[in-house]
């Protein structure tokens, strides 16, 4: 039941033969259903631009492309000349025929998939415009098509509620066209849900009505449709009477070209399944040619060039918003224009104010940042000296370290080799003093940290401590970051000095360092031990070791909190996020 895809296409084209019967309200205008010679045609176009009667050229244009579809066929394309005839509409904002137009294009699309969207578009415009004016008649031709639409995407449902609008608003105008479009649309819908007995009933109501009426296309696809149902109930010889039927409409009517290549196609498979090869190769060849047909028709060229027609739509579109944003805006200049005399005073008098209250509000403001400049060189100041000060600190401690350590074990050694002391007993003297050296050395500039980072800076140093009681422990979370190695320098004597301080005088049993690496390239340095706990006050004026932190942090931009009781907790934060 696929190939009933390729038969339904036809609707949206064909029911342009005899939809949209708008006769033009002004009777020198030309009549869209009338029958007109192309030099008549071209002739009119011509006398409506040398009259810059727009709306004499939008009924021209559409004549045209009606009669094009009513006698070339494929041949010639109207969807040039139903896009002018749109473009004429949309200009003298005529939107009645304008959607009646643009639905007409959007009819070509229906079965197209790389533009199947402009026609659920075009058409879906054209539904809601009528239906808000209540235009019941123009709503219903382009609502089947909607549903047809919907019919092919295998919305069953949605196509079913439109369907049933249509049969609604039809009980208000009662036209027997509409009924049987209506009926062909309710056979597609029950035939692709294998419903095949629904279908063929509603496939034989829009028959009848077809032949009635004499509507060819109506009459061809209602043949087809039954023939399609005959088929999904395995009713093979059935079903080729009703395929010739259609054939023979289809053959003498040029419009119905896609149609008649869906009927071959199904008499190559009808022949081919009754192994009569010699027909089935026969309809095999039609069906090709038909395609090429198609293929290279003037109308299908013309679809498939229709995205640069819209891509120079939506420019048209923008064009003309920007252009009424301009107007809007000169009628905006021209009020504020006229009112401008009226204010002129008060603009002068508001201005002499706004100059005063500027002056006062500049000298303020330099007022204030000079003050700001000053607090901040006095805070650089007080940065520099602490940062002097821990640097005479480290000097001073340096330098107890050499006398009291390195200096002792020299003096032995001098003494000891007068006595005539063993090599052996020397080298190793030399050896532990080269490893005080050592450590003074890692002291004053670690070269784990500039090697490794601070991370495995700070495990040496808490490795180094050597000791059970207190007992430190070292965690680190987050991923570490680069960090410049002056900064980083800072950061590990800050934790350096804390556990200084937690060693001297925290008695403590436990001494915790965490280090926290945030994703905002912050770092979080936590040291806490569960000592005796301090003063907080009297540290944070007296201590030189609480000096250099706080100078340390304070040139790194960060910020301290310091909770002790029953044990001391610092944590300090230093941003790094502009690194």
């Amino acid at each position: 039941m696929d190939s009933l895809k390729y038969a339904t296409k036809l609707i949206g084209i064909l029911v342009l033969l005899q939809f949209y019967s708008v006769t033009a309200q002004n009777t020198n205008y030309p009549n869209i259903d009338a029958i007109y010679t192309q030099t008549q045609l071209e002739d009119l176009v011509k006398k409506y631009e040398r009259k810059r009667d727009t709306l004499g050229l939008a009924y021209t244009y559409w004549a045209y492309a009606k009669n094009q579809e009513k006698v070339s066929g494929m041949n010639t394309s109207p969807l040039t000349n139903f896009r002018k005839s749109m473009e004429c509409f949309r200009a003298i904002k005529d939107s009645s025929n304008f959607y009646d137009v643009r639905g007409a294009i959007g009819s070509y699309f229906m079965d197209r998939p790389f533009i199947k969207q402009y026609a659920q578009e075009y058409i879906q415009s054209a539904v809601d415009y009528f239906r808000t004016k209540k235009k019941y008649s123009n709503e219903i031709g382009h609502l089947i098509n909607l549903a047809n639409i919907n019919i092919h995407n295998e919305n069953y449902v949605l196509a079913q509620q439109m369907l049933q609008r249509v049969e609604f608003l039809n009980t208000k105008i009662h036209d027997e066209a509409f009924r049987g479009r209506l009926h062909s649309s309710y056979s597609d819908l029950y035939a692709r849900q294998k419903q095949y007995e629904k279908a063929m009933a509603h496939a034989k109501i829009s028959l009848d009505i077809g032949k009635r009426l004499k509507i060819d296309w109506l009459e061809a696809l209602s043949l087809y449709f039954t023939a399609k149902c005959l088929e999904g109930l395995n009713r093979y010889d059935e079903m080729m009477v009703y395929l010739e039927e259609s054939l023979k409409v289809t053959e003498n009517n040029v419009n119905l070209i896609q149609l008649r290549e869906s009927v071959y196609d199904n008499l190559h498979y009808y022949y081919y399944r009754k192994k009569n090869y010699t027909q089935a190769y026969a309809y095999a060849i039609r069906t090709k040619q038909t395609l090429e047909t198609i293929y290279f028709s003037k109308i299908e060229s013309d679809v498939r060039s229709f995205n640069e027609y819209r891509l120079l739509e939506n420019q048209k579109i923008i064009i003309s918003k920007i252009a009424l944003e301009k107007k809007l805006a000169e009628i905006e200049l021209d009020k504020l224009r006229s009112r401008q005399q009226l204010y002129i005073v008060t603009i002068i008098l508001t201005l002499l104010f706004l100059l005063l209250f500027t002056y006062i509000f500049i000298n303020r403001r330099r007022l204030s940042r000079l003050k700001a400049i000053q607090i901040d060189k006095n805070l650089h100041i007080e940065t520099l000296n602490a940062l002097i000060n821990g640097q005479e600190s480290e000097r001073v401690r340096v330098a107890q370290e050499l006398h009291d350590g390195l200096g002792t074990m020299l003096s032995r050694m001098k003494i000891l080799a007068g006595r005539g002391l063993p090599q052996e007993k020397i080298t190793q003297m030399i050896d532990e003093a080269c490893s005080e050296v050592r450590n003074i050395s890692g002291n004053l500039q670690p070269n784990t940290l500039s090697n490794f980072g601070l991370i495995r800076a700070v495990q040496d140093l808490v490795f180094k401590q050597n000791s059970t009681e207190p007992i430190i422990i070292f965690q680190y979370f987050g991923e570490p970051f680069e960090i410049e190695n002056k900064k980083s320098l800072m950061v590990y004597r800050i934790i350096q000095e804390l556990l200084a301080n937690s060693l001297k005088h925290a008695q403590a049993t436990e001494i915790l360092i965490q280090v926290i690496f945030s994703e905002d390239n912050n770092i979080t340095l936590t040291v806490e031990d569960d000592g005796v706990g301090f003063d907080e006050n009297q540290v944070k004026t007296d201590s030189n070791g609480w000096t250099n932190i706080r100078s340390r942090v304070n040139y790194l931009s960060g910020t301290i909190n310091l909770y002790t009781d029953k044990g001391t907790s610092v944590t300090i934060s230093i941003p790094f996020s502009g690194e």
